[in-house]
């Protein structure tokens, strides 16, 4: 015996235990059991097709674990206590089972159990969604059948009496019908039409045989019917719809009914398939449903279709009275037909239509659903005249014995504000304030809502504002603060139209009440607007040019009572509206926010001394402060750059970043508090800087600049601080530019102070984890500005950047040029010595051109070395120093062969005068004593000189 299998069926023996343990339930490891025995099962049912008899006998010890199996699935489906998909799985392995561990030769009773247990486990997986499973039990249960099927012909041929044959053959046959229906539900599951279609056909022969399959068969294919459609595949819906028709004619367990409804949907299928192209079908379809059996639902489908042909208005009249008719029509029914109607542009049928539902429903507690239906269609119909007329003559009604029900009444609010608003917003207040007066009308002394009512009243005022209607807009607006006085919304509006008009005096007085009812404890659900309704007012003082007014607005807050808090939201409204006034002031700064700021610091100073329960929301006050006062340094900034502002600006700078870091010393000593310090430090030391170079008095400059200097210090001692907090890694130091615009700060102020710690400061530089060559370029350039003019350090911090940038893979040789030039340009303005020097940068910038820069070097940088090179050997030639003339010249020409478009300029020229330069020490060399009468003259080399 095969030692793997033995191993293969002990493992299976072992699982199915424990899964046949009633106690596991659904639990993971349950599941896992599952998967891992079906996987063995199927592996299994493999080998089992060339097993020996010996090997099928020894496997036969499965069958009772199987039929157990098969029975424990039957009553979990039974209790609906597992998902389909794990039932599936279960009838699946006792299929498999059965088949390998039952004895191949032909059997009656297993092998009809084998297709009774492949038809539901196939069944199983179907319901699981699962066709391919499916297909392949199918495929094995079709096998069973065809076998039992041939022995049924053999026992006919060996003369067993025909009706036990007959029989027999039935029960084969019905097998063979239900698998091939089964196969076609698998079919259609993979996207098979035809496949399904042609199994349906081979099925549909079967029915004289089976003449009561002919309802299921029908009902199947509907149901795929019903599938297509909702995939949106419309013509296989059809196709399925029409032949469950056809198999439905004549059954009573069909019956109309049923005939109708497929009809209707085959109806639907040809409409959505292409109504332009099948409207004709869909008609006769939908005809032939309510000929079958009449429903509401087929009429409306019948209206629908004629309106999509387009038929005259009496084809559709009589449609709609077909409809209307009904016994059980529903006012549902009704508003879509009114609907349908309307979206083919036959209002006056429409019309027609809600006359007569509103006298079929007069007595229906519905009647307002079709009123407000009505008043909806006609706005989206676009008939606002009829529409008003219409909400006219409801709301008579209402108020004369006919009154809507509050849930109605409702919706009918419900639209007339939102119509006024869609006014309002097209800026049509005319039109609005009419639809606000029709809600107005419906209110009732009765159910008056005092909130809703002023919120009508301020909504009222604002159209005759708009309208430029004064005195109503007053009228408006005193009515809306009857209705709720202590509404910061009511007070704004009487502000809004006291500024309108120009009554300054009544506005301070309404100001003075919404101060008070700001500081007012109970202020309710108008808290959360009421700091941003203040503000407002302020703005709008500020527009009208009424800046006595707007100032009121926030003081009279920041003063009405003794309580702190409320001072610092007036303090908070002021300083917001004169950040967004500061772009229109130029100069000086009247505006006066840092003082604010300044007031609203020792405010939350008071706070915190008074109470440690403060300590939140003093936190809270702090970092709004805070990020007001960045808000408005950024501002400062930004008008800085643009000239848009005096030149006090930097200073001022100064002064708010000092706010910011005496803010920050109010909320707690964490590291977004520790970083938003050192933020401000290196702003700091920024302003300071600028400060000191827009300066023209040495001591304030130098003033500044030791200030600059101590500002890096505390910022290099909070980024330490901030580093022991949070175990900075390396690699994240790297990726902050801090460090770098630190030692670019630093180097700026030592190298202006003339401080020689200047070079170690270039040093550390030196030591930054990956240094960008941007860094030591500006190194370059601060060494030379005014006052430092420190040219060894300049010299020394442009060859770093030139050696950092080839050290990149792709050096930027436009930006190596410019750095050459820099180095040439300040060692040949220095002494012999330096320019000595110079022809060593001369001999590296050609090997980069020569071996690096792959014809990359900018050619008028090549020139002007070339040119530069040039002229300094013609200098010397003019001075008799042929040496030093050679030397120059030669390197001249050899970057003279790196020009391309200018060479031809050149050449001639300089070759011509090199060689006069070597013909001169040629003779100098012959006779040392023999000098010539005099050098030529510098006038006649001077034309040797390049340009």
């Amino acid at each position: 015996m095969n030692t793997e299998l033995q191993i293969s069926i002990a493992q299976i023996q072992a699982l199915l235990k424990e899964i046949c343990r009633v106690d596991n339930g659904t639990n993971k490891q349950w599941l896992e059991q599952i998967d891992r025995v079906m996987s063995l099962v199927s592996d299994l049912h493999v080998e089992s097709t060339c097993m020996s008899q010996e090997q099928r006998a020894f496997v036969s010890v499965l069958e009772t674990h199987a039929v157990n199996l098969w029975n424990i699935a039957v009553a979990l489906k039974i209790k609906d206590s597992t998902p389909v998909l794990v039932n599936a799985k279960l009838r699946h392995i006792a299929f498999l089972l059965v088949d390998c561990s039952t004895p191949a030769e032909y059997n009656e009773n297993t092998w009809k159990k084998k297709i009774v247990m492949g038809m539901k486990a196939g069944r199983a997986w179907l319901d699981s969604k699962e066709p391919v499973r499916a297909d392949q039990v199918f495929l094995l249960t079709d096998q069973f059948v065809a076998t039992v099927q041939r022995a049924v012909v053999e026992r006919k041929n060996d003369g067993v009496a025909a009706d036990v044959v007959d029989k027999q053959n039935t029960e084969v046959l019905q097998d063979m019908f239900k698998l091939l229906c089964y196969k076609a539900e698998a079919a259609l599951a993979q996207q098979d039409q035809q496949k399904a279609l042609d199994l349906v056909l081979l099925a549909k022969e079967m029915l004289p045989n089976f003449p009561r399959e002919g309802s299921y068969l029908s009902m199947l294919c509907y149901n795929f019917g019903v599938d297509m459609y909702q995939q949106k595949k419309y013509e296989q819906g059809v196709t399925w719809l029409r032949e469950s028709f056809e198999l439905g004619k004549g059954r009573q367990t069909i019956g109309s009914r049923n005939q109708a409804r497929t009809l209707r949907l085959l109806a639907n299928a040809y409409l959505e398939w292409n109504a332009k192209e099948h409207c004709q079908k869909a008609l006769n379809a939908v005809t032939l449903a309510n000929t079958e059996h009449p429903h509401p639902a087929g009429f409306y489908l019948n209206l629908r279709v004629l309106l999509f042909i387009g038929e005259e208005d009496g084809a559709i009249e009589k449609a709609i009275g077909d409809i209307l008719h009904q016994s059980d029509i529903t006012v549902d029914l009704g508003m879509n037909v009114i609907q349908l109607v309307s979206q083919h542009n036959r209002t006056g049928i429409a019309m027609d239509v809600t006359k007569t539902l509103l006298k079929a429903f007069e007595k229906s507690p519905d009647i307002g659903r079709i009123i407000v239906s009505q008043l909806e269609l006609l706005i989206q119909m676009g008939k606002i005249k009829e529409a008003k007329n219409f909400v006219e003559e409801s709301i008579t009604a209402h108020n004369t014995g006919k009154p809507l029900d509050a849930t109605v009444k409702k919706r009918f609010h419900l639209t007339l504000w939102e119509q006024a608003a869609v006014a309002f917003e097209a800026k049509d207040f005319k039109e609005s304030l009419e639809w606000y007066n029709y809600t107005l009308s419906l209110f009732s002394h009765s159910d008056i809502e005092a909130h809703n009512l002023a919120k009508l009243y301020r909504n009222r005022a604002s159209c005759y504002l708009h309208l430029e209607q004064w005195e109503k807009a007053v009228e408006s607006a005193e009515q809306a603060e009857r209705w709720e006085p202590r509404s910061v919304h009511t007070q704004f509006i009487l502000y809004k139209v006291y500024l309108a008009g120009a009554d300054v005096n009544k506005a301070k007085s309404v100001l003075q009440n919404m101060c008070e009812i700001v500081s007012s404890p109970d202020l309710g659900d108008d808290g959360t607007d009421a700091h941003g309704i203040m503000c407002l007012a302020a703005q709008m003082a500020f527009e009208e040019n009424h800046q006595v007014v707007a100032s009121l607005a926030l003081e009279c807050v920041a003063n009405s009572g003794s309580d702190p808090w409320q001072v610092l939201t007036a303090l908070r409204c002021l300083v917001r509206l004169k950040l967004t006034c500061q772009g229109k002031e130029q100069g000086t700064e009247p505006s006066g926010i840092d003082r604010n700021i300044q007031t609203a610091y020792h405010k939350l100073l008071q706070l915190q001394n008074e109470s440690k329960e403060n300590q939140n929301r003093v936190h809270n006050e702090a970092s709004w402060f805070i990020k007001i006062d960045i808000c408005y340094m950024c501002n400062t900034i930004t008008a800085w750059n643009l000239a848009l502002q005096c030149e006090e600006s930097p200073q001022r700078l100064k002064t708010l970043f000092s706010l910011c870091q005496q803010l920050s010393s109010l909320c707690p000593c964490d590291d977004s508090n520790l970083t938003r310090q050192k933020t401000c430090m290196l702003m700091a030391a920024a302003a300071s800087l600028q400060v000191a170079r827009m300066s023209e008095d040495e001591t304030e400059k130098r003033y500044c600049l030791e200030e600059a200097l101590q500002h890096v210090k505390n910022c290099r001692h909070l980024i330490n601080q901030l580093q022991q907090n949070t175990l900075v890694a390396t690699e994240n130091k790297g990726k902050d530019t801090t460090e770098t615009l630190l030692l670019l700060y630093e180097f700026e102020a030592q190298v202006k102070l003339n401080d020689p710690v200047s070079e170690q400061t270039l040093e550390q530089a030196l030591r930054l984890p990956n240094p960008d060559p941007k860094t030591f370029e500006t190194l370059a350039a601060l060494a030379m500005e005014p006052p430092a003019q420190n040219k060894n350090v300049s010299v020394r911090a442009i060859k770093v950047a030139i050696r950092k940038h080839l050290q990149l893979p792709q050096p930027d040789f436009n930006k190596c040029s410019k750095l050459f030039h820099s180095l040439v340009q300040l060692s040949l303005s220095g002494d012999a010595g330096a320019r000595e020097e110079a022809l060593t940068y001369y001999t590296e910038v050609i090997e980069v051109i020569d071996k690096r820069s792959q014809g990359q070097y900018p050619e008028m940088e090549v020139l002007w070395l070339m040119t530069k090179a040039w002229n300094c050997g013609i200098n010397f030639y003019s001075s008799g120093r042929c040496d030093e003339a050679e030397r120059w010249c030669s390197t001249s020409l050899k970057l003279l062969k790196y020009l391309d478009t200018m060479r031809e300029n050149y050449e001639d020229h300089m070759n011509n005068t090199y060689g006069q330069i070597l013909a001169r020490m040629e003779r100098l060399g012959t006779d040392s004593r023999e000098r010539s009468g005099g050098v030529e003259s510098s006038g006649q080399h001077s034309q040797s000189e390049l340009h």
